[in-house]
This record gives structure tokens, C-alpha cells and sequence, in this order.
């Protein structure tokens, strides 16, 4: 009989081992669930305060109209898409260093020409004859200030490289009143699935380590010999019934 039931016992935990299991993973993950908490934990801990003293930054943004210019310069003007190809080339010129270096000076600002132009964010209006520049900052003020002086230096700069007056200022930027959103349940969402996925990745490394007999089989593969009986929990209350109705 204590034969028969150690067969049955060797043969539920029989499986291969080259594949992984869904059950298998999701009791590794039961199992060593303290250490999941441990390890995403001080991720949420961290994304809760990166969220939580994120400085309130302002945008400003100014719009330019770019008009084909009325002399050819390898262009012909009469072509629809000459503006919308000038864009284009524009908007690799109002990130120039000149013109950056100008802005840097007018307002005694801290980054260099490159980090300044990466600041800069240059976009189409609906693939429209509009460009749009926009500049985030602490200072409301500043933010305005400085995305005006780029279009104004930009536009003096087109005269004097490309020779033609063909960009206007649409609107001006002004001060904004709201700061941009800070996005703090995104964030506390995302450090929390990181830390849980960081923490389930450190799991299945433990159980990967640890090397802990599960089944009978696995002594019989050590020792080479075959097992004729185990010594059951006699604190489990279902094997204590099992023996008491043999």
C-alpha cells in the first residue's frame, strides 16, 4: 500500500524538465513573495519621491510662418510643397549654435549652445507652412523670454544665410499661467511595475540557485538506488487521516 502511494506521490510530480510549467511559475512567485516586496519595495519608495519633489516646469511657444520666397534659390516657387520643404531645412537653423550662443548671452542662461538647442522643440503645424517653437523652464518668465528671442534671432538669421525675408512671427509667446502636468500616477505606476518585475526577475533567480530536493525522484537520481519508503508529516492533517483509515 506504501508502495503503491509513493508511486502515485513520484508520478504527480513527474514533468519535464526542459519546460516550464504556468503553475510552476506562478507558485515560485507565491513562494518567495517576501522577497518580490523587498526588492520593488525601495523601487516604488523612490518613484514616490521622484514624483513627489518633481519641480513645476512652464512651457512657451511661439509660431512662425514660413512663405516660399518670391527669388528661386534652386527653387521654384511656384512648387506647393517649397514651403513645406523649406520647414525642413529651417528648423535645422533655428538650433544652429549662432543662434543658440545669442540667446545664451541675451539672458545669461547656465546650458551651452548644445544643450540649449536640445531644449528647443521645433514642430509642424498639421504639415502646414507653420512651425511652432517651444522652450520648458522653471521660470515662467524665462521660458517666454527666451522662446521669443530664438524665433527673433531665427528670423535675422535666415536674412543674412538664406538671403530672403520670408519668415514671420505669427504669434508671440506669452507667460504661461499653468505649469505643465508632473504626471505622478504615471510615474508611481511605472516604478511600481518595474519593481515588481524586478522583483519577479530576482525570484526566479533564487529559485534557480536554490537547490532544494521537491520530489522523491530527485533522491533516487543522487544516490543511484531506489527508495523503498518515506516518513510522511505526521502535522499534516490529511496524511494523519489517510494512515488512520488504513
Amino acid at each position: 500500500m506504501k508502495k503503491r502511494k509513493y508511486e502515485e506521490f513520484d508520478d504527480y510530480y513527474e514533468e519535464d524538465e526542459e519546460e516550464i510549467d504556468l503553475v510552476d511559475l506562478v507558485f515560485v512567485l507565491l513562494r518567495r513573495w517576501k522577497l518580490i516586496v523587498m526588492v520593488a519595495l525601495p523601487v516604488f519608495i523612490a518613484g514616490f519621491f521622484f514624483a513627489a519633489t518633481r519641480p513645476s516646469v512652464y512651457k512657451a511657444e511661439t509660431t512662425l510662418m514660413i512663405s516660399a520666397p518670391s527669388t528661386s534659390i534652386g527653387l521654384d516657387s511656384s512648387d506647393l510643397s517649397v514651403s513645406q520643404r523649406l520647414v525642413i531645412t529651417y528648423s535645422e537653423i533655428a538650433k544652429s549654435r549662432s543662434i543658440m550662443n545669442g540667446v545664451i548671452k541675451r539672458y545669461d542662461l547656465v546650458e551651452t549652445p548644445e544643450a540649449l538647442g536640445k531644449l528647443i522643440e521645433i514642430s509642424t503645424v498639421d504639415n502646414s507652412e507653420l512651425i511652432r517653437l517651444s522652450y520648458t523652464n522653471k521660470d515662467a518668465r524665462l521660458s517666454a523670454a527666451v522662446i521669443n528671442q530664438v524665433a527673433k534671432e531665427f528670423t535675422n538669421k535666415i536674412v543674412e544665410v538664406m538671403n530672403v525675408r520670408n519668415v514671420k512671427i505669427v504669434e508671440e509667446a506669452e507667460i504661461p499661467r499653468n505649469p505643465l502636468p508632473k504626471k505622478r500616477m504615471l510615474i508611481l505606476a511605472a516604478s511600481l511595475v518595474f519593481g515588481l518585475m524586478l522583483g519577479g526577475a530576482a525570484a526566479f533567480v533564487v529559485e534557480f540557485l536554490h537547490k532544494k530536493l521537491r520530489k522523491p525522484s530527485d533522491i533516487e537520481k543522487i544516490l543511484e538506488v531506489q527508495m523503498i519508503g518515506m516518513v510522511p508529516d505526521f502535522t499534516d492533517k490529511k496524511i494523519m487521516e489517510d494512515n488512520s483509515n488504513e
